[in-house]
């Protein structure tokens, strides 16, 4: 577990959760508690992504996977305890109502409206039956919920009102989508099946500066900016 969640990355999520915390007027220490929940989810799910069974990948940043380092069984294993313990984690928050509604968040983001969902929709659609819809159900589904999520966990443990988390949900919606298409593109697959990969860059771009128009009435939005900003910096 520690070998997978302490193996580097770009630790977007959790700092999406810490930034929109700030946007909304609170302390940023109020969402250190969902920040670590949304990375143990997202690094359960990546656990699971490179086994055999799914992508079969051996290497991630870098290093062996989880699987190649530790055997199948534990990786399977340390993916289940890392999502299991996302879930504890937030239940220790000292605010019930808040720790309630972040775990519906993340229940739905990690199950089968979310990856779980986006997954199996990928299996069934397969390389011949892929479509731009169907693909871009499976963005929104296998990144884009999860994204949203950190977004709306770091909202509601600042205690923002619901105009302002619906505001957030939006900022999510539109950044998840552009962070997977950029992935496509620098991966070379997914989006770039149906357009060039100029076309999808200006696709992102487009999706990116719909997210931060959705915070600009914000006061403190300049974090999360710049967090939407690097998604599109990654192409250059």
């Amino acid at each position: 577990m520690r070998y997978s969640v302490l193996n580097g990355g770009k630790r977007i999520r959790p700092l999406l959760t810490l930034a929109t915390c700030h946007m909304v007027g609170a302390d940023e220490r109020e969402g250190i508690i969902p920040a670590c929940a949304v990375e143990l989810v997202h690094c359960y799910s990546l656990i699971h992504d490179d086994l055999p069974c799914l992508d079969n990948d051996e290497t991630r940043r870098s290093k062996p996977t989880c699987h190649k380092k530790f055997g199948e069984a534990v990786a399977l294993l340390a993916g289940d305890a890392l999502l299991t313990l996302a879930f504890g984690v937030v239940a220790e928050m000292k605010d019930a109502s808040k720790a309630h509604r972040i775990l519906q968040e993340l229940a739905h983001a990690a199950g089968t409206s979310g990856m779980v969902g986006g997954q199996v929709l990928e299996m069934m659609a397969g390389q011949e039956e892929m479509t731009l819809p169907i693909l871009e159900s499976i963005h929104i589904q296998k990144t884009g919920q999860l994204i949203k999520t950190s977004c709306l966990a770091g909202a509601v443990a600042g205690a923002s009102d619901a105009t302002q988390q619906a505001k957030v949900i939006k900022f999510g919606e539109y950044l998840g989508f552009a962070f997977q298409i950029v992935d496509d593109i620098l991966d070379g697959n997914g989006y770039l099946r149906f357009m060039g990969a100029h076309e999808a860059g200006e696709k992102a771009a487009e999706l990116v500066a719909s997210a931060k128009r959705e915070i600009a009435a914000f006061g403190n939005y300049e974090k999360l900016d710049k967090i939407a900003d690097f998604v599109l910096t990654r192409l250059r």
